[in-house]
């Protein structure tokens, strides 16, 4: 080391280099004293080194390059990893305390429903019992179908329901006990029918209705059979009830053959026709089918 750079040191960067050096300094020392100090010591050691240098390079004899074994592979080194790998290694870990697995895909949201279509362009028709008396039935015809068959059924036909009340036979399309038809004026459409006739059965057919009273079916609903308007007369003795006790449980002496409980029962069955606004509730004139 020169004397401008020992110059440019501090006093405790010279006593700690003196130290280093082995260079004894007095306590009092200035600056200067200290550098003048320093400088034989840095000349002489730089031809100590110079002279150690050689005589290494003189005895140390050459060294065979190593060979690899055969059957190895050649390893493949890697180099250290820097400052921040350890940081980095640590927030792995840290991390990996709360790991779940990969994150699912997000589902894409459902698409919202779509209102129910007006029809399903099919020829259908279908019975349904509301009580014993009353019948609910829904229809669709499509506008095809309906041309078609008025090509040569005749233009001037309209479209009808038409019931038949079946009890006790074996329906075959001409047999019924007796039947009547309403003229309907929409294809798709639903409509309640008073027929009066409870445990009753009955099926339906839309078609086309000529003015003759000729009737062609376009489509047969199914077979329903209307529920019973009283008591049942499947009695179990097991549960008979005496007569003061029906009276008591019904209001009326005599139960459900009494002239109050028959007066009771047709009043509530003006009442539920009253609220249904349907044009096909009024009472119905049933035909002999022939």
């Amino acid at each position: 080391m020169k004397k401008s750079e020992l110059l440019t040191m501090v006093v405790s960067e010279l006593k700690a280099l003196a130290k280093k050096m082995k260079v004894t300094v007095p306590a009092g020392a200035k600056k200067t004293d200290i550098v003048q100090s320093l400088l034989p010591a840095f000349k002489a050691k730089k031809p100590a080194a110079k002279k150690s240098r050689s005589v290494k390079k003189a005895v140390e004899p050459k060294r065979a390059p190593a060979r690899k074994p055969a059957g190895q592979p050649a390893r493949e080194w890697k180099l250290p990893p820097g400052v921040e790998e350890p940081l980095m290694a640590q927030e792995r870990v840290a991390d990996a305390k709360y790991y779940t697995g990969p994150v699912p895909q997000q589902k894409q949201p459902a698409a919202a429903y779509e209102e129910l279509p007006a029809g399903y362009g099919e020829e259908k028709i279908a019975l349904m019992a509301r009580d014993p008396y009353m019948v609910h039935a829904y229809w669709e015809v499509t506008p095809s179908r309906i041309e078609r068959e008025k090509k040569w059924f005749g233009w001037s036909s309209k479209l009808a329901v038409r019931i038949y009340d079946i009890s006790g036979v074996q329906f075959d399309g001409r047999n019924a006990v007796g039947y009547f038809d309403q003229e309907v004026f929409e294809r798709i459409g639903s409509w309640y029918f008073d027929l009066g006739r409870p445990l009753h059965s009955f099926v339906a057919d839309i078609g086309l209705l000529s003015s003759e009273g000729k009737f062609l079916t376009l489509s047969r609903s199914n077979y329903i059979t209307m529920p019973r308007d009283g008591v049942s007369d499947v009695l179990d003795e097991e549960w008979m009830l005496v007569d003061e006790e029906f009276w008591k449980l019904y209001g009326f002496p005599g139960g459900p053959s009494s002239p109050q409980m028959q007066e009771m029962i047709k009043r509530r069955r003006m009442q539920q026709q009253q609220q249904v606004t349907s044009p096909g509730t009024f009472g119905r004139s049933w035909a002999k089918r022939k």
